[in-house]
């Protein structure tokens, strides 16, 4: 197995990890697709750009190897073979029309790789299509309402959910939204062909079988790993829960997790995954919006036979208690009265990355969470990132870690 590729623990020192940062894609949002992109506002890309820069600075100061989602993908597209199979599953006759995806399809085949790069990642609009040798009356007819024959990925900018490392195997994550469904094949194609990958030897814990397909989706930002035996997920707005037991028996029939957490998630767009609400920040302590801690159903699963029992504490706080064989734990309750609580959390003060045990990133505008995180030891690297926050993700979701150390 590979030394380079493994995640055990949320807090283990983090040693590698892949991020986007924010381009073309981002520049296409608009008032009117924003919502169709599952954004609610719209990012200066400028700005974006510079707090991102300063946020990957952050983790280079601190030793992580940083690697950038786009560099990687337009490795891959070097190579001709990867390239027509990625071309050929986006560009469509469903998505574009058989003359636009013909001519489109072949055009992207000859184009210069950063070229192609920003077709697939940035989108392709309608007046754009003539520069591929396209007419324009077709242009016209194969467009959405948005005026895209392909739409843009800015929730690339979320590198936490379409792909996932547990222990050293690794979740190709369904992901939930048609916004966001052509980043699956993108991650499938850099884990099979770039060539840190190829030659590695990892096991495909969930996306690589043929009925590993949507609606059993599942995302990163709902996957925690407590600890090297133990997985949390959440379910919610983007994860199912036929996904999570798919994922947990296969955990299971490879003896490599011995209990899931599964919690259930009220469907809001406050709490869009479960580490919007609840993340790890050192060995027993949590930084958690307190609505998780009250009337939330939990259920504890075990391999049984073949199988999976099914437990069901009281509370979320006992299920942890038990999982992790720990009487110490510390919820950290998001700063501020009820009404900064709410602020907060919209602002993602529950969502922090750990570099290791008690160091982690959040953001700058979260002063209250963070001063509460500081009161029980925890360093804060705050991160003022007035743009990026407007994304609604916060270091946590930004981030894909691919190695972190193993903890004692």
């Amino acid at each position: 197995m590979s030394e380079r590729l493994r995640v055990s623990s949320e807090i283990g020192r983090l040693r590698t990890v892949m991020v986007h940062r924010p381009g073309l894609e981002i520049a296409r949002i608009t008032p009117a697709n924003k919502e169709a992109l599952l954004f609610d506002d719209l990012l200066w890309l400028e700005r974006a750009q510079q707090e991102h820069d300063r946020f990957v600075a952050m983790m280079r100061e601190r030793d992580i190897e940083v690697l950038y989602f786009e560099e990687l993908l337009g490795a891959v597209l070097e190579r001709p073979d990867v390239r027509a199979e990625l071309v050929a599953d986006v560009v469509t006759p469903a998505q574009c029309g058989p003359r636009v995806a013909d001519r489109l399809g072949a055009a992207l085949m000859e184009a210069p790789t950063e070229k192609v790069v920003d077709v697939l990642v940035g989108g392709l609009l309608e007046v754009e299509l003539a520069q591929w040798g396209v007419d324009h009356l077709y242009a016209d007819l194969v467009a959405d309402r948005f005026h895209y024959v392909l739409r843009p990925l800015p929730n690339l900018l979320f590198m936490r959910d379409n792909a996932a490392w547990v222990n050293d195997g690794l979740s190709l994550n369904v992901l939930a939204t048609p916004a966001r469904a052509r980043e699956s094949g993108y991650m499938r194609a850099i884990y099979r062909h770039h060539p840190r990958f190829a030659d590695e030897r990892f096991p495909v814990w969930f996306g690589k079988e043929p009925r590993d397909v949507y609606p059993a989706s599942i995302e990163g930002g709902d996957v925690l790993v407590l600890s090297a035996d133990t997985v949390m997920i959440g379910l919610g707005e983007r994860t199912t829960p036929a996904a999570a037991e798919i994922l947990a028996r296969r955990l299971f029939d490879a003896g490599v997790v011995q209990q899931v957490l599964v919690v259930h998630l009220h469907h809001d767009r406050s709490v869009m995954h479960l580490d919007t609400v609840f993340t790890m920040v050192d060995e027993a302590m949590f930084n958690v919006f307190p609505g998780l801690l009250e009337n939330v159903d939990v259920h504890v699963l075990t391999p049984q036979g073949g199988g999976v029992h099914v437990e069901h504490p009281h509370d979320l706080v006992s299920a942890l208690r038990h999982v992790l064989g720990r009487n110490d734990l510390v919820m950290i309750p998001t700063g501020g009265d009820a009404i900064g609580r709410l602020r907060e959390q919209w602002d993602d003060g529950n969502n922090t990355l750990a570099l290791a045990p008690g160091v982690v990133v959040a953001y700058e505008r979260n002063q209250e969470t963070n001063r509460r995180l500081r009161e029980h030891g925890v360093e804060v690297l705050e991160l003022d990132a007035s743009e990026l926050c407007r994304g609604r993700g916060g270091s946590r979701c930004m981030t894909q870690p691919l190695l972190r150390d193993p903890l004692p």
